[in-house]
């Protein structure tokens, strides 16, 4: 009995460690956004349920916000990530000609609508998360009298939920 105290004991200060042991972060996950594919913000179930057609194309146009395009009929879509702006931030922006906030999983949210985006039948809808933004571009590939904000937002309510705070 006295061996087997003896070797657990060992154990524990060999594990408690002394100058030479390397302590890892309790958490060593990626913060906020860093780890969101935005190709990956839906399951391919979602993704046919919405009528996107994956797997996505990768988004590269703007560096501060990577994302992800999915085709399909009557909408399609672009999903982005901005790890440096809220809703807040992008509430600011002077080419909107609608913004409307909203609340989404109980997180700063809003539909927007820009004035090429308006001729285009494009809506983007967003919410924080993570400390920075998802943002939800659905166009309407053909004028077929759908509600691009209200898809945006129903898209928007499905990723919400997994997302960090």
């Amino acid at each position: 009995m006295a061996a087997v105290c003896a070797g657990v004991a060992a154990l524990m200060i060999a594990g408690c460690g002394g100058p030479a042991a390397k302590r890892e972060p309790a958490d060593t996950q990626p913060q906020g956004l860093a780890s969101v594919d935005p190709c990956t913000l839906l399951t391919p179930d979602e993704l046919k349920s919405f009528g996107f057609k994956g797997p996505g194309e990768p988004e590269t146009t703007i560096s501060s916000e990577p994302g992800c395009s999915f085709s399909g009929r009557p909408l399609g879509a672009t999903f982005y990530k901005n790890q440096e702006k809220t809703v807040e931030a992008y509430s600011h922006k002077e080419n909107w000609s609608k913004f409307d906030r909203l609340q989404i999983d109980g997180r700063a949210a809003a539909s927007a609508t820009s004035e090429s985006g308006q001729a285009a039948r494009i809506c983007s809808a967003m919410f924080d998360a993570g400390g920075g933004v998802i943002v939800i571009d659905v166009s309407e590939v053909m004028d077929q009298g759908l509600d691009e904000c209200a898809e945006a937002v129903k898209v928007a309510q499905v990723i919400a939920p997994r997302m960090p705070r």
